[in-house]
Parts: structure tokens; sequence; C-alpha cells
């Protein structure tokens, strides 16, 4: 088929075309949403290897379940929405490593450094588990869920006020668990 009859086609008719074991369909997909999809991720980032880091990520994700898909939804939809998790994802990992681990920690990691970050995700669930249990739960719901302090005080029983009370604590004192040395480069 001819590039100029591929660029008619609708993204409906690729995603059935690639399900169906043609390889050339994709890559049409992703010549015809990868500029949008990177002027997201640098709206959204402001960074233009961040921004393309996101793209590959995003469509390694939309090729593994292309097959998958179920036309629920336009293509484009289904692919904004990987889109947002990658990008929710990348940022949740770096407000993590910013808030828990020191400057210079931070600054001497990359996100390819998969040993420390390993060390870093297993040190930081040590620390959560030996929270309280209040604190721990706050921690839980309010990073890795995103929930507002509100629906986090509903979850478990207690006032926002109290939610946010805890949650200032729990971050004080993986703070102090985390503390400098503690996270040192695995070797």
């Amino acid at each position: 088929m001819s590039k100029q009859a591929k660029w008619k086609m609708k993204d409906r008719e690729l995603v059935k075309q690639f399900q169906q074991g043609d390889r050339n369909a994709f890559d049409e997909l992703v010549k015809r949403h990868y500029p949008q999809t990177y002027r997201l991720f640098h709206r959204m980032a402001g960074d233009a290897m961040l921004a393309d880091d996101l793209c590959q990520e995003t469509y390694i994700r939309v090729y593994r379940g292309l097959k998958r898909f179920r036309f629920r939804s336009e293509f484009t939809t289904w692919l904004y929405r990987i889109s947002i998790n990658v990008a929710n994802n990348h940022f949740r990992r770096e407000k993590i490593k910013k808030l828990f681990f020191s400057e210079k920690e931070y600054e001497g990691s990359t996100d390819t450094d998969e040993s420390f970050t390993e060390q870093t995700d297993h040190n930081l669930w040590q620390a959560i588990q030996k929270l309280p249990r209040k604190q721990r739960m706050v921690i839980i719901f309010r990073i890795f869920q995103q929930l507002p302090f509100k629906d986090v005080a509903d979850v478990i029983g207690i006032s926002e006020n109290s939610a946010k009370v805890n949650y200032h604590y729990a971050i004080k004192n993986l703070k102090g668990q985390l503390s400098v040395g503690s996270l040192g480069k695995v070797t």
C-alpha cells in the first residue's frame, strides 16, 4: 500500500491492520501522532530530551497494548490516556526523589541508574513500613494514590487536619530515616 493511501486511512483501520500483523501500520500511527505527543510532553516537562524519553516510553506501551485495543474509545483518546499515565508515573517518581532524598543524592541519580532507583525504592518502602499506621496510610494515600487530604481523611476515618498533621510527621520521620548516608549508591 502506498504512503499516500496509508495517510488517508483512519487510525481505526491502521489499528486493525496492526492487530492482523501489519507492523508498518504501527509505524504509520507513530508518524501520525508522535508530533502531538511530543508537544504534550514538552509543554508538561519543559525539556526536549525528557519529552522525547516520555514519548518513547509511551509508544513502547502503545505497541505492547495495541493488540488488546478494543475500540471502546478513539485511538487518540487511548493514546492520550497512556501518555498521561506515563507522565504521571515519571513526575511521581521525581516528586518522591525530591521529597525524600538530599539534593546531592537527587542530583546524582538518573532514571536510568537502575541500581540507585532499586536501592532507593527498597529503602523508601522499608522506611514507610516503619511509620506508625496512620502516618503510613496517609503517605500511601496522599503520595502514591494522589488523593486530596479531604479524601485521605474520609478513607482513614480521621479529620482533614489530622490527615495533614500525620502527613507532616510522616514526611519528617521519613526524612530522618532516609538521611544522607543511609542511601549511598549501590556498587
